[in-house]
C-alpha cells in the first residue's frame, strides 16, 4: 500500500459558496477548494460548518495527495501571514 502524505495551505477566506471555499495565500494567489461531507471543519478547535466561515477568517486547508480536502481549520490558532510585496 502506498502512503499518501497530506499538504496544507494557510490563508484567508475570500468567499464561501455552497461547498466551495475561495481563499488567498500570503503571495496573494487565490485558491478554490471544494469540500465534501467527509471533510472535517473546525473553528477554534470546535466542530463547525463551511457555511459559518466568513470573509477574512484565517484558514488552514489540509489536502491529501490527491488534492482532496480532508480538513478545514479556522480561527485564532491559524497564523495570519501578511501579503508578500
Amino acid at each position: 500500500m502506498t502512503r499518501v502524505s497530506n499538504s496544507t495551505h494557510d490563508g484567508k477566506v475570500v468567499s464561501v459558496s455552497g461547498n466551495s471555499i475561495t481563499s488567498t495565500c500570503s503571495n496573494g494567489q487565490q485558491h478554490v477548494h471544494t469540500v465534501s461531507k467527509e471533510t472535517r471543519v473546525t473553528c477554534d478547535g470546535q466542530v463547525s460548518k463551511v457555511s459559518e466561515l466568513k470573509s477574512g477568517d484565517p484558514i488552514r486547508v489540509t489536502l491529501n495527495g490527491k488534492d482532496t480536502v480532508v480538513a478545514v481549520d479556522s480561527g485564532k490558532t491559524i497564523p495570519v501571514k501578511p501579503l508578500k510585496a
